[in-house]
């Protein structure tokens, strides 16, 4: 006698191809054109937020966050409270909670925590949505890496990127980018299978 039954039969209907918008995220299918970019964003004396680059595709721009918080002089419940704050930063409407955003060379303003690019019919203005993350760290210091989707490519002009994090005491900031170079970058975007 088995202590564990058999596992139920598995249904045989396969599920229906989903298909992903080209506004929800970039292109599995496509290999980007890597932008270095390297430029802090914010920093203060336990966190930095570094805009380190941008991965352009055929039809929109990747940008790369890396946001690292150090231990420094805190305590050990401080440094608790700020490993929480790395993970929880997206949720709810927390007035304290990390914040992503972008102005683009035609004045439009696009807010990361708006969610008007996951819907299914493509929305009537670019839209940046936040599109990953992953991190670690220990004792010391912790490293958390975003990553923001702006969909589609710029306009010509300048791109600012904004970060607001008041529970780690960082002020509203920002770096501009030429977008230029990004949307010349677009074409060099290539399939990373021959058949697609």
């Amino acid at each position: 006698m088995n202590f564990f039954p058999p596992d139920p039969a598995e249904d045989e209907i396969e599920p229906a191809n989903h298909v992903s918008q080209p506004w929800w995220k970039p292109s599995d299918g496509e290999l980007a054109a890597i932008f270095p970019v390297g430029e802090t964003i914010a920093i203060n004396d336990t966190v930095a937020v570094i805009l380190t680059m941008a991965r352009v595709y055929s039809n929109g721009v990747e940008f790369a966050i890396d946001r690292r918080i150090r231990r420094g002089g805190t305590t050990r419940r401080e440094w608790q409270e700020m490993h929480n704050q790395m993970h929880g930063h997206f949720m709810g409407h927390d007035p304290d909670r990390l914040r992503y955003g972008a102005v683009l060379g035609d004045g439009q303003k696009l807010i990361a925590d708006w969610s008007a690019g996951m819907f299914d019919s493509p929305p009537e203005r670019h839209t940046l949505t936040q599109t990953g993350g992953g991190g670690g760290g220990g004792e010391d210091s912790y490293r958390f890496d975003d990553a923001l989707w702006l969909w589609p490519l710029p306009p010509a002009g300048p791109i600012e990127v904004v970060v607001q994090w008041p529970a780690l005491d960082v002020p509203e900031s920002h770096v501009v980018l030429d977008s230029a170079p990004l949307i010349a970058l677009a074409a060099q975007a290539r399939p990373v299978w021959s058949d697609a």
